[in-house]
């Protein structure tokens, strides 16, 4: 069963990653001045592409944590891992919400420039 809470955690993680590269490359996209916060995302979005960086640095950070899915073997590893999933999954659809979705809100209300 914690194995499955784990999963659905790391799906609802995928997820808000895949609505933080649609949104930041909305804001970035607009004349507003909105800038990617992350100097190490920065940096990869300039070398590889705005899109194509975003995705690559996700990737990499999920497949990492993907990674702990299949290491975890007892039950203590498997509690540290929940509490672990559930707090970045909540602090990350916070963020989410209060940077990403008021500024796409603000972007809205100014008629998506």
């Amino acid at each position: 069963m914690k194995r499955k809470i784990c999963f659905i955690l790391f799906i609802l993680l995928v997820l808000l990653n895949v609505y933080d590269v649609y949104s930041t490359n909305t804001l970035l996209n607009s004349n507003v001045g909105f800038y990617e916060a992350n100097p190490i995302v920065r940096y990869i979005m300039d070398e590889f592409g705005q899109v194509e960086g975003m995705i690559i640095f996700k990737s990499f950070a999920l497949l990492w944590i993907f990674s702990f899915l299949f290491r975890a073997q007892t039950e203590r590893m498997y509690n540290i891992l929940i509490v672990g999933l559930l707090v970045s999954t909540f602090a990350y659809g916070f963020g989410m919400y209060f940077i990403n979705y008021k500024s796409m809100l603000f972007l809205e209300s100014l008629g998506g420039t």
